[in-house]
Parts: structure tokens; sequence; C-alpha cells
């Protein structure tokens, strides 16, 4: 059923759509500039729902268009709009956030379900105060979402000091790797409540093992691609761990998020403190690793763009060129090997290479090599 009333800011009463003038002196105007705003985001319009989301305590952004002749006024996120379908949770949700505030006081810690942050940015399914200060949110996610916006809800929990633990019975949310998913069979209402019931997680709990890169190591070395370096690389293995067990003890500390590169992957998954401590202690003087996302890969090119650009390091001046990530071309060893070079012929990839006596200036790598804009291929007055 669509909104007929919404909420905005510095009106001390309600908008009714139904209302040609919104029900407030000078409506029609600003009906007409509330259709017309089209900035971005959608939070800084100041329009939020006066209706079921209001009532249960949530702070909803929304946005008007019109549909047919109406005025229509529309969520942003699809959890705020299944409220509007019943309360939107199942038996099957509830269920999962009464076994998660149990587990919590049975372990000896504060949980409270539907908890909102103190700017109401943030409302957790279950937030549990743990041991040492430690913030666990338990987040049940079990319709369709879209990924973009699980992890945006992860990471306003970050910033806010909480860890989420997401869980779901969906393969596919959970093949979205936006976060890592706390996957589970799909069980009705009865067996989800039951004490008796294990309820294992069936992915998203990894094991952390260390193994030497030397002789014994099979194969070769992962981040060399050849050889043995002698370190400590990683290696996981999946874990099911009750679900009772896994809220307990990632309140007290004893499960932490981790991100674990193996070869040339990394991926985040819930692990032992303790494994967490022995891989970090061993990866002490590597890079931390990252989790890469497909669809967060920046685009090279800029807008209107036809061509593929590199983009070229700033140069404090002419003298200091830094090295081009593109490599320059191959030369057989045997024309290197015992080659004398006059003196001023060697350049830096990135200079001008034109010219009997070389150009030397900043350049771009063409297929004729090293040019500056004023040799480079099809340059207004270039002789080379």
């Amino acid at each position: 059923m669509p909104n007929r009333y919404v909420k905005l800011a510095g009106f001390d009463r309600d908008l009714d759509l139904t209302k040609p003038d919104l029900g407030v002196a000078g409506g029609a105007v600003l009906l007409e500039r509330l259709l017309a705003d089209r900035r971005l985001p959608v939070a800084v319009r100041g329009l939020t729902c006066a209706e079921i989301c209001e009532t249960l305590g949530y702070t909803e952004p929304m946005y008007l268009y019109r549909r047919r002749g109406r005025v229509v006024a529309s969520h942003t996120r699809s959890d705020a709009q299944d409220r509007h379908r019943g309360g939107g949770e199942s038996d099957e949700h509830k269920a999962y956030k009464e076994r998660a505030v149990r587990a919590a006081e049975e372990g000896g810690h504060h949980a409270t379900a539907e908890r909102a942050s103190r700017d109401r940015k943030i409302r957790s399914d279950v937030l549990i105060r743990g041991a040492n200060g430690v913030l666990l949110g338990f987040e049940s996610q079990l319709s369709p979402v879209n990924p973009r916006e699980i992890a945006a809800r992860d990471a306003a929990a970050r910033r806010a000091g909480l860890v989420d633990a997401w869980q779901t019975d969906s393969r596919a949310l959970a093949e979205a790797l936006v976060v890592p998913w706390l996957r589970t069979d799909k069980l009705p209402f009865e067996l989800i409540v039951r004490r008796d019931s294990p309820l294992p997680f069936r992915g998203g709990v990894r094991r952390i093992d260390l193994v030497r890169c030397d002789e014994r190591f099979p194969g070769p070395c992962p981040r060399k691609g050849t050889g043995k370096c002698g370190r400590w690389h990683p290696t996981t293995r999946p874990a099911e761990v009750p679900f009772d067990s896994f809220i307990r003890e990632a309140a007290s500390g004893l499960y932490v998020r981790a991100t674990v590169k193996v070869k040339r992957t990394a991926f985040e998954f819930w692990t032992p403190a303790a494994d967490h401590a022995a891989f970090r202690d061993a990866t002490a003087g590597e890079p931390p690793s990252g989790v890469a996302y497909p669809r967060r890969a920046k685009n090279v090119m800029g807008e209107g763009d036809p061509t593929c650009r590199v983009r070229t390091p700033a140069v404090d001046n002419a003298h200091d060129v830094p090295l081009a990530d593109i490599p320059g071309p191959r030369v057989p060893r045997s024309k290197l090997a015992g080659t004398p070079t006059a003196a001023g012929s060697a350049l830096y990839r990135g200079q001008c290479g034109a010219g009997v006596t070389k150009c030397g200036a900043p350049a771009r790598f063409y297929a004729c090599g090293w040019r500056c804009d004023r040799h480079r291929p099809g340059a207004t007055g270039s002789e080379i």
C-alpha cells in the first residue's frame, strides 16, 4: 500500500499526498519542487516516511514521483518497503532474533533486539554487548536484497564501532560474497526455536592453517610462483559451528572477522581469534590483504573518453621522470651483453626517444615508442 503521509524537515505536520496542496499553505509549489528535486543522495532531501517506519522507530528517506498522474512516495531500501507488507518480518526471521538473544544472555552477555544507534542510522536485529567492550550485531537476512545495500549497511555498522554477523539461509545470497555470510539450512519456525536443535552454520566460518614454504611444501611458492621462500603461508578449511556456541563465543571475542589471502585470492570469513592471531604473527611483515569485489573496480577511462588512456604520474621536474607501468619492448640478451652505450643515450621509460639526439621530454608510450606531445604520431609539425 503506498504512503499517504510523509514528513519533511522544517514542517511541524505531515504532508498529505492525496491533496493537491499537501494539506499545507503553499503546498502546490512545494509539491512541484519536491518532484523536481534530483539531488543525490536521497537522504539530503529531508523527506522521510511518516507511517509504519516512523511508528517502529526508523528514519527512512523517501522521494516523490508521478505514476499515471498520481503522486507516489517511494522508499530507497527494500527492507523499508517490506515493513509496509505486514511488518517486514517472517516467523523464521523473528525466531532467529529470539534465539540470538537467548544464546547471548545464556552466555552472560547483554542483548537487545531491534536496537537503534544514537543517530538512528543503524538498527541491528540484535545488538550484543560482549566481553572487553565487544559490540556484536546479529543480522538475519532471509529475503532477497541488493548485495550493495548489504555492503553499505555493513560499512555503516563498522563506522559505528559494531561488527555485524550476517546470517542467511539463501545460497544465492551467500554467493554474493559482499560480507562473510553465516549460512544455515532452510528450517521451519519450530526447529529454529527448539533448544535441542544444533542449527549449525554451513558456511562463513573457517579455520586457518599455516604451512612453511620449504622443501616439504608441495608445489611452488604461492607468492613467487616458483621455488621456495621459507615463509609461512595460510591455508583455510571450512568449520561447522553451532548457532548458540558461535553467538556466545563471538560476543566473548573468541571469533573474529578476518581477511586472508590464499595464493592470489583474498576473501573474508569468521575464524577463531587464536587462528587469526597466529596468522597475523606469521605475516607481520607483509601488507594487509583486502577483498576486491569486481563491481567496485575503477574504470581507467573518463566519461566520454573513446579510448583507454594511461594516467601519467605527476612529475616535479623534467629531470625526475618516474617509471611508467607499461613495460618497454623486449630486447634479446645477446644484444644487451657486451654492447657499448653512448653517453647520454640511455633513457628512462617515460622519456621521449625521438630524434638522433634523444628529446628526453616526458612522454607516453605509442606503437612507435615513447613520444612527447610534440613528437607524438599525428602531431602538427612533427618530422619524426
